[in-house]
């Protein structure tokens, strides 16, 4: 897939809730379709990756399985959240489509609107599946499990953890980071890497910065650490105004007023200033290698540093299978097949063409360091969501594109300096409270 799976957010799903759920009751079929080998499978058609990606997976597919045919239905959408009101459209005029693309933000919505068929008894009874769950990471299958009903298998994943710019650290005498450092440590190394050169206030190298456009490369890793989140366990009340937020967004806010980290910018700044040598540190996911590589190779990656205690931020996507599917079972078949060792290698690459993403198959996963794919430190993509306890469920309510967007304005206000900590997150909490609901 062209975009990084951090950006499979719902922006603005609500729009259609009741239409929604009205279409997939009425659309729901218990079973296959006799002798009918087709299916129809709708994504987010947000450019000619998303095509040529989508359909190298259907071919394969229907080169595995004579006799089978696999339709398209590309559904435009300016962004993730009007990809699926798109598509909730499309259900409520009477298509059938039996899968589609969503991410682990969605898995809340798609449940709660009965638009998914879970996959529980085809995981208890499929004897290849219990072979490939075995080799996926537990928090992969908890991500997408909502009120015990697993929606999807999860085919790739990004998951939150520190990039560094090893020839600064080097140049500046700092040691590389390890994997149990501490947020003071953290501190600490961002303010040896710190440097103004020119004497004029401003520093002209940052130990560390942060994504200001999205939630989930910016404060998220920070509020796990701290030992909390951003809603309840069942997603339905906002919990912004708990210490935990407050202790995460105030060591942010301190980095800034230490002038050890820029205020928050887009994550294509980031990206520019890091191989510039003008930020040191920041935190994504799989994702930048894509754009460092093959020119850019002064990176490696660490956990983020523990807090209270660690935990793992990560997402995810899949093909759920509709309940408007005329075909589950055949279904069922496609998304085994999106996990398949054939298709998960395409999201290994290789150091020229690097997959943006990191395959769900543990098996998969350790090929990235043996196929010579940078980082050095690429196994720890996959040992952080299978050594450590994972943020689940992701905040993300039904109505995420409020949600998120109302966080990023009062975090702007904050690291601004145009409201503390305590009254920003108070005037966030306000808001959050009509927008986190069930």
């Amino acid at each position: 897939m062209k975009t990084s799976l951090r950006k499979l957010t719902l922006l603005g799903a609500a729009a259609l809730l009741a239409v929604t759920s009205a279409a997939a009751c009425s659309n729901d079929d218990s079973g296959s379709s006799s002798g009918d080998q087709s299916l129809e499978i709708v994504y987010w058609n947000y450019g000619p990756a998303a095509e040529q990606g989508n359909k190298a997976t259907a071919d394969a597919f229907m080169a595995a399985h004579s006799g089978t045919t696999v339709t398209l239905t590309p559904v435009t959408g300016e962004n993730w959240g009007t990809y699926y009101a798109n598509v909730a459209t499309l259900i409520a005029s009477g298509k059938r489509p039996d899968l589609m693309v969503i991410s682990g933000e969605g898995a809340q919505f798609v449940h709660s609107n009965n638009l998914v068929r879970p996959i529980n008894e085809y995981l208890d009874k499929d004897e290849e599946a219990k072979t490939i769950t075995s080799d996926i990471a537990q928090g992969l299958i908890d991500g997408f499990t909502v009120k015990g009903d697993v929606l999807t298998l999860t085919y790739g994943w990004n998951d939150m953890v520190v990039y560094y710019n090893t020839a600064v650290f080097k140049k500046a005498g700092v040691e590389p980071p390890k994997p149990d450092w501490t947020w003071e440590q953290f501190q600490q190394t961002a303010k040896k890497l710190t440097e103004d050169t020119n004497g004029d206030g401003t520093p002209d190298r940052y130990g560390f910065t942060w994504a200001s456009n999205e939630i989930f490369p910016g404060i998220m890793p920070w509020v796990a650490n701290a030992g909390g989140n951003l809603t309840s366990d069942d997603v339905c009340t906002a919990t912004a105004g708990t210490p935990q937020v407050n202790k995460a967004v105030s060591f942010l806010d301190q980095l800034i007023k230490d002038k050890v980290a820029p205020a928050p910018m887009p994550m294509s700044d980031v990206f520019t200033r890091f191989q510039n040598g003008q930020v040191a540190m920041f935190g994504a996911g799989r994702w930048p290698i894509a754009t460092f590589l093959p020119k850019f190779k002064d990176f490696d990656i660490q956990l983020y540093p523990t807090g209270d205690t660690y935990k793992t931020v990560f997402g995810g996507a899949g093909y759920p299978i509709l309940k408007s599917s005329k075909n589950p079972d055949l279904a069922w078949e496609y998304q085994k097949f999106t996990v398949s060792e054939e298709i998960e290698k395409q999201y290994v690459g290789t150091a020229d063409k690097p997959g943006d993403s990191i395959p769900s198959r543990r098996s998969l996963a350790r090929t990235i360091a043996q196929n010579g794919v940078p980082p050095a430190n690429s196994n720890l993509y996959y040992d952080s969501i299978d050594k450590h306890e994972t943020l689940v469920p992701y905040p993300a309510p039904a109505k995420y594109s409020a949600f998120e967007s109302t966080v990023l304005r009062h975090l702007q206000l904050i690291f601004a300096g145009e409201a503390s900590v305590a009254d920003g997150l108070k005037n966030m909490q306000g808001e959050l409270s009509s927008i986190v609901t069930c």
